[in-house]
């Protein structure tokens, strides 16, 4: 099989990725009339130059929350957003209003990766409410990568029997639900990967990963499956090029997530 080159595989990725893409004016997060009312829409970006190297910091939505969301009573309620960019892009979420200026300073809670240009990642995180509202609240899905930060807000409401009562969480287990992973993950060859996998669960959930051949990944010196649940792989290689497989598992049942590695071949000088 013939490998693609770095600028091939980009503009295959930006086609794709602007397809899903929905493009308007910034999210308004502070509105002193209505704060119930959220527009949901991102930051404008303009458009790229085709054929043309991918710029350090780009960075846009793939799938964005939605703007508002009725709690039903006892109910869990899972706020996704998904994002692709240059770099492996930070995920947090907010709670409550912030402006933009605090939003755009906003330390991630992530762990910084060593910056790669040549890397393209597309990421899917998600918020988890296990608890009852009181009252509306804002949920901000904001995601960064170098000096790029873009994001977009979910108003959730309380069910409509609720009263003002003391918020707590529900009881008793919760299956696992994977809140944090990718979906695709294109690197050079040569270069280490870190495929990652955050699962909310109660008790907590068993990881286990499943390679690019669907078998069960055994602890190599090429493939470390860490404490947190995230895949290390060593120097990639074009062999490894495949979907891998994230499982968590607990006593009440599971969640599963795939992530498509992609290693390309490097460009001679």
């Amino acid at each position: 099989m013939q490998k693609m080159n770095l600028h091939v595989c980009a503009l295959a990725l930006l086609l794709f990725g602007s397809i899903a893409t929905v493009r308007g004016r910034a999210v308004d997060l502070v509105d002193d009339d209505d704060s119930n009312n959220v527009d949901n829409s991102i930051e404008a970006e303009e458009e790229k130059p085709r054929n043309r190297a991918i710029p350090a910091d780009w960075l846009k939505f793939i799938k964005t929350p939605p703007t508002k969301l009725q709690q039903a009573e006892g109910a869990t309620v899972e706020i996704v957003c998904e994002m692709m960019g240059s770099s492996v892009p930070s995920i947090q979420w907010v709670v409550g209003h912030l402006p933009h200026s605090e939003l755009d300073d906003l330390d991630s809670n992530q762990v910084a990766e060593e910056a790669n240009e040549a890397t393209i990642v597309r990421v899917r995180s998600s918020h988890i409410i296990d608890h009852m509202l009181s009252e509306a609240r804002t949920y901000t899905c904001v995601g960064r990568t170098g000096s790029k930060t873009i994001y977009a807000s979910t108003v959730v409401h309380p069910p409509r029997t609720s009263r003002l009562v003391p918020e707590k969480t529900y009881p008793g287990p919760q299956k696992p639900r994977i809140i944090y992973s990718e979906k695709t993950h294109l690197d050079l060859m040569g270069n280490n990967i870190m495929l990652p996998c955050r699962v909310h669960a109660r008790p907590r959930a068993e990881i286990t990963w499943l390679n690019n051949e669907n078998k069960e990944i055994v602890q190599g010196h090429r493939h470390r499956v860490l404490p947190s649940g995230d895949l290390l792989i060593s120097e990639i290689k074009w062999e490894d090029m495949g979907n891998y497989k994230c499982i968590a598992r607990n006593a009440v049942g599971k969640d599963s997530a795939d992530t498509f590695v992609y290693p390309v071949l490097r460009e001679e000088e």
